[in-house]
């Protein structure tokens, strides 16, 4: 037999002949000085070690790069996914916070951090790096030295290893500069601790612009329970989370911490997801094949890198990934002559499965089905021998002689390794358990299952025993002798088996661009899929996309979850004219809980999924509304919709109540129950911002009036027309007046930047806002309210319209203590009278409304004005028609006041 060293040197002078393997050294002339030489010049630091473990955090590295001089503020992030080995790029402008450059980060979960080190420096701990790893504290932090993000290189790396096929990146990114310095320093930092290279034009590079996602910072992803914090706690991404597969599951996490802003990705997810779930024969069918399908992501790895050195380890890992390639893609068959076999309404389905129906996949399946025994995959056991016969076997017969007769050698010390169970013939009786077994650790030794084993006595010939509870395991010199010949037999089989597995790589490594588009169609898919099972799982509708957020019936995603027929679900209304919601009420009426709920509920239509909310359109057949008039009078919401059509065919039941229809125009005034498939306006938003909570902050020594501050300041230099701001309890750490002008200040500075906003404040000072602001509206959660008959005490959860008006209610809370009575019936009776006093400053008179009621129509006129050009003329008249109604509604009821 030839030495395992010997057969090792051989394969790899074979890699070397390939030419384009180890392109880095002999091309490109880039290598990463060792650790031990940084005072020389060299630049590589880790807090820890550079040891990666795929096993750890997250499976992410991710190289900054921050500007400098004129470009400081500025930042870019290279992130690179070790399973599938995609990089993503981004660069943008960030506060003195680092609030996006966190966010970003996060999104990633890496397990590197890989930031440069300026010369002058020499280690010390700059703004940035103390930031990062204060934050991301169970992530290495290595420190590069700033040579080494270098934009001409990242130019030149990114147009020899990038897959221009797959990759998304146009001309002006090349010209941004601190995104190339950071894929320089990225590529060749994954290179160096790896010790792998990558093969040219292999690697899927996307440039991902920040514009298309919402951002939110890192606390609001805490306050707004997005991810889990516990294991007891639900979050809104476990409760949709129903993916099958590691990419799918990266997919969704990314779009709940960063949703998609891109209306058309909205929208052709929407579709999907309505394809899906109209469709349930297809979904169960799409579900039951992404279960049993392999990650296509973690096998791309030996198609775009190879290791510098081989080893048996290497060989091994090569042919099982390769069996796992011929598993997949035959399944990626039928997944696409499932989709092949369905009518599909979603464009996005139909993207997917033109990237399934790729013939380089069936040419890929040719060559695979042409060297692998496909018996071998059919094995019934699954236990240590049999996978590792599976990859001794899992090439043809007759392909190699050299294979066949490394094979040859491995049986027949299988047949002698049998033959040594005449060694327990001679040395237990037949009654005694005493077989030969097989394991990683170990290799085959022998198995004595025993009623005592601490007791029992072996025979000399017999060493190394390990006595467990019911078995005593040991081996022989024999069998230690045969162990090792089988070891270096396995050897030679499996180096044979890679010369013929790494000619087969060099066939497929050209059409590796149909891999990264198979993968990209099965985590979509995925995707969608657990959008599409969450949107089954509860009573839900789907959005669309309008200027404003107009939710009837909406309830909390996770309070539904747990006892949806106990939630109460309330309506949500913000508009052009009305865009600021001030909410007021008591304690434990739910008002943080329904700041939640409406960004939970924003976040999912922005991901593309329904939501649970009970206010929809059912008509006999498929027909698309157009929100054309939004209304408000005595209930919170009244929707006015315009039909696409031009003839009107459906059948209508109750509760339906139907107030006008004609062939272009249909408006609704009930209550509409529905389940999926209908539609209501949301809008897409760039920004969320949430401040809920009242922590301070020790390590900053902050009080918690300076954390919100802080926090506040941040929002009011971001927050645009395309925000969402939600704030809970404004300025309470102070005192009374400062907390009210802080509040007003703030309050009409988010005014004038136009963003829907709600604030939910015990400052009933602040509803006066309404009288001299159009845009405020003020809403309010009642108090509980007493049974007099059954003496029993509910609070209702139900939001109304105006300010709160109620009685005091705090007090009756305290008196659930052991308040004492006196103290409780004092403070009463001051309380009664500050609010007597405060109610006959805040109360508005009929004027104020009147001039309210004739200037919010004057503004929706001029909408409907602006908006003839699109719309039928039929349509604006019974708009106008509506509005002219709704008005003198409202005037009446104020003179007979």
């Amino acid at each position: 037999m030839q030495p395992e060293n010997a057969i090792l040197q051989s394969t790899a002078e074979s890699l070397v002949e390939l030419g384009e393997v180890i392109f880095v050294e002999k091309r490109m002339n880039l290598t990463l000085t060792p650790i031990s030489s940084a005072r020389e010049g060299g630049a590589v630091t880790t807090n820890n070690n550079n040891t990666i473990n795929r096993s750890a955090r997250g499976n992410a590295l991710v190289a900054v790069a921050e500007g400098r001089d004129q470009s400081k503020g500025s930042f870019a992030v290279a992130v690179m996914h070790l399973r599938s080995l995609q990089v993503e790029l981004c660069q943008f402008v960030d506060s003195a916070e680092f609030t996006r450059l966190k966010a970003r980060i996060q999104v990633a979960d890496p397990q590197e951090i890989i930031l440069a080190e300026s010369c002058n420096e020499k280690g010390s701990s700059t703004v940035l790096a103390d930031a990062l790893r204060t934050h991301f504290n169970q992530a290495n932090l290595s420190l590069v030295h700033r040579r080494y993000f270098n934009a001409a290189q990242g130019v030149q790396l990114i147009e020899h290893l990038g897959n221009k096929e797959v990759s998304h990146l146009n001309s002006s990114v090349f010209e941004k500069d601190l995104c190339m310095s950071a894929c320089a320093a990225l590529l060749k930092f994954v290179e160096h601790i790896q010790n792998v290279c990558f093969y040219a034009h292999s690697v899927q590079i996307n440039y991902c612009p920040i514009e298309d996602c919402c951002i939110m910072d890192i606390g609001s992803w805490q306050s707004l329970e997005l991810m889990e914090q516990s294991k007891n706690k639900p979050s809104l991404l476990s409760l949709i989370n129903f993916t099958l597969t590691s990419n799918g599951f990266r997919m969704l996490r990314s779009n709940v911490l960063q949703p998609c802003a891109n209306e058309a990705s909205i929208r052709q997810r929407r579709e999907a997801v309505t394809n899906l779930v109209q469709d349930q024969h297809l979904f169960e069918k799409l579900h039951q094949l992404l279960s049993r399908m392999h990650d296509l992501d973690g096998l791309l790895t030996v198609y775009v890198q190879t290791p510098k050195e081989t080893t048996v380890q290497t060989a091994e890992n090569l042919i099982k990934q390769m069996l796992r390639l011929y598993q997949t893609l035959s399944m990626v068959q039928s997944l696409h002559n499932i989709l092949k076999e369905t009518e599909l309404d979603s464009q996005l389905l139909k993207d997917k499965r033109e990237s399934l129906a790729d013939p380089r996949l069936t040419q890929i399946i040719d060559l695979l089905e042409e060297h692998i025994d496909p018996c071998v995959l059919k094995a019934a056991k699954k236990n240590s021998i049999a996978l590792r016969n599976q990859k001794c076997y899992a090439i043809k017969n007759k392909i190699s002689v050299k294979l066949d007769l490394a094979r040859r050698t491995y049986e027949e010390l299988l047949n002698d390794i049998r033959v040594q169970e005449s060694e327990l013939q001679e040395n237990f009786s037949s009654k005694d358990n005493v077989r030969i077994a097989f394991s990683i650790s170990r290799g085959f030794h022998f198995v004595w299952v025993c009623r005592d084993p601490l007791r029992a006595m072996l025979p000399p010939i017999f060493i190394r025993e390990v006595r467990n509870r019911a078995s005593i395991t040991f081996t022989s010199r024999n069998m230690i002798r045969y162990n090792d010949r089988v070891e270096q037999a396995v050897a030679e089989v499996m180096i044979a088996t890679n010369v013929i597995a790494l000619d087969i790589l060099e066939q497929i490594r050209p059409l590796v661009a149909c891999l990264y588009r198979a993968m990209d169609a099965i985590s979509t898919i995925d995707f969608v899929c657990s959008l599409a099972m969450y949107s089954v799982s509860t009573e839900t509708v789907c959005p669309i996309t309008g200027n404003q957020i107009v939710i009837q019936k909406g309830c909390h995603p996770l309070l539904n979850l747990k006892s949806p027929r106990e939630v109460v679900a309330n309506d949500t209304y913000l508009t052009a004219d009305a865009r600021f919601a001030i909410i007021t009420g008591p304690n434990m009426t739910g008002k943080s809980t329904y700041l939640k709920q409406v960004c939970q509920l924003c976040i999912l239509s922005q991901i593309g999924c329904f939501i649970p909310a009970e206010f929809a359109i059912i008509p006999g057949s498929k027909f698309v509304f157009y929100v054309s008039i939004i209304i408000a009078s005595n209930s919170i919401v009244n929707l006015y919709y315009r039909r696409q059509r031009n003839s009107l065919n459906f059948v209508c039941k109750l509760p339906y109540s139907i107030i006008s229809c004609d062939s272009s125009f249909i408006s609704f005034n009930s209550r509409i129950l529905c389940k999926q498939g209908n539609s209501f306006p949301l809008p897409v938003l760039r920004q969320i911002f949430s401040r809920i909570g009242h922590n301070d902050c020790l390590e900053k020594n902050q009080s918690a009036f300076a954390v919100e501050m802080t926090e506040m300041a941040s929002i009011l230099q971001y927050a645009d027309e395309q925000s969402l701001v939600v704030i809970d309890e404004l300025a309470r750490s102070t005192s009374v007046e400062e907390g009210i002008g802080m509040s007003y200040a703030i309050s009409e500075s988010l005014l004038k930047r136009k963003c829907f906003v709600f604030l939910a404040t015990h400052f009933l000072d602040l509803t006066s806002l309404g009288a001299t602001h159009l845009a405020v509206e003020n809403f309010h959660f009642e108090a509980a309210w007493k049974d007099e008959d059954n003496g029993d005490e509910d609070c209702a959860h139900t939001l109304m319209k105006g300010p709160y008006k109620g009685p005091v209610y705090g007090f009756e809370l305290a008196d659930l203590s052991t308040f004492p009575a006196k103290l409780l019936d004092r403070a009463k009776e001051m309380a009664e009278r500050l609010k007597q006093e405060g109610d006959k400053n805040r109360k508005t008179t009929n004027d104020i409304v009147r001039q309210r009621a004739i200037l919010r129509t004057a503004h929706r006129l001029r909408e409907l004005y602006i908006s003839k050009k699109k719309g039928e003329m039929s349509s604006i008249r019974h708009s106008a028609q509506a509005l002219r109604n709704d008005l003198a509604e409202t005037l009446e009821e104020l003179d007979v006041e």
